[in-house]
């Protein structure tokens, strides 16, 4: 989820006059250049890696591959940076959970190292763009890569069929583990580890296999309204099943791997409760 709702961007560019001798170009068009090779882990498809990265969409495609952060004129162009978030993104390299295009441009990096990527547009958002970014935009990155392992894989788990119950909006659940303490109340913050699937079995998204739980504020807007439900009916250190209408997730939303109007599947469990 906090994937998903992280990774916005697109583009449209000229390679004329912006290629780097040094740079690669890959089948799809994407092309990159190591700005520091580095000595750790090689990333590959399917691997745990934590990011720092840069973004800006490409209005001139002078200079591509010359360092844009020091550029004072490029700032108007900024569209990401988790340096000055002080967030890092952890990812599983080659799930399409970071910004469109970008995850083949980092596979081979090894950790320690620096890449731009440049992502033309058909690559990435295309002629519909995403959010800010403008139809038709081609993207330039800079990644960190600080570290990558190999990923745990996270299953859907087994849950009797009859602890199942609905609640009056539609929301269909099983506590599976009781957990302790009190119901977590409305503006509790909420430290929860999940995993979510479409009806089809196949995985959206997921805490654990990117090793990073998320916290939120219970029942105020920060989730979907399932979820601001779901974990009101939970308590510390219990485990649940929310099977999410699409009336209570994203509704008639296209999310790339959240088709529009989509019941969605969430294993949770609550960590911890402040």
């Amino acid at each position: 989820m906090k994937s998903i709702l992280i990774a916005l961007f697109s583009v449209m560019f000229i390679f004329g006059c912006s290629n780097n001798p040094d740079s690669v170009t890959l089948k799809s068009g994407v092309k990159y250049s190591d700005l520091k090779v580095g000595t750790g882990a090689e990333a590959k498809n399917g691997d745990l890696i934590e990011i720092q990265f840069k973004g800006w969409i490409i209005k001139d495609s002078s200079n591509l591959f010359s360092d844009w952060s020091v550029d004072s004129t490029r700032k108007v162009d900024l569209i990401a940076d988790s340096y000055a978030m002080n967030q890092p993104m952890k990812l599983v390299l080659g799930t399409e959970s970071f910004i469109k295009g970008s995850e083949e441009g980092i596979v081979g990096m090894k950790a320690g190292g620096q890449r731009t990527i440049i992502i033309p547009s058909n690559c990435a958002y295309g002629p519909q763009g995403m959010g800010p970014i403008p139809p038709n935009t081609n993207i330039k990155l800079m990644i960190e890569l600080t570290s990558s392992k190999e990923a745990v894989v996270a299953k859907m788990w087994d849950v009797d069929s009859t602890l199942f119950k609905t609640t009056a909006s539609g929301l269909n659940y099983a506590i599976i583990k009781e957990g302790e303490g009190d119901l977590i109340g409305k503006e509790k913050q909420a430290t929860v580890n999940y995993s979510g699937f479409l009806l089809n079995g196949s995985k959206f998204d997921s805490s654990v296999e990117r090793d990073e739980s998320f916290t939120f504020v219970v029942g105020v807007g920060q989730v979907i309204p399932g979820w601001d439900e779901g974990v009101q009916l939970m308590k510390k250190g219990g485990k649940a099943r929310f099977i999410v209408p699409s009336n209570l997730a994203y509704g008639d939303r296209d999310l790339g791997k959240i088709p529009p109007n989509s019941t969605l599947i969430f294993d949770v469990e609550v960590l911890d409760v402040k």
